[in-house]
């Protein structure tokens, strides 16, 4: 599967896209380096081309960047 990466607040573009991983885990480690190496923001989503499930790359204040899945939105 590819993956795509937003900056949180412009979900319009995608600033990077990855190669084929056949294992999120692997997937999540190239989006980690990635934000490490080239990220201009402190939040990021990160999904499936295909619109799986996104998660969510945060950087703390000593500069550690963290990945969480985001919660499905409930319908009302």
């Amino acid at each position: 599967m590819r993956y795509q990466l937003f900056r949180d607040d412009d979900h319009s573009q995608p600033v990077a896209q990855s190669d084929e991983y056949h294992s999120e885990f692997k997937a999540t480690d190239w989006a980690r380096e990635w934000v490490k190496a080239n990220g201009d923001h402190d939040r990021y989503r990160f999904q499936q081309v295909d619109g799986g499930r996104p998660m969510l790359l945060l950087r703390t204040v000593a500069g550690q960047w963290y990945v969480m899945p985001l919660a499905k939105q409930v319908a009302a």
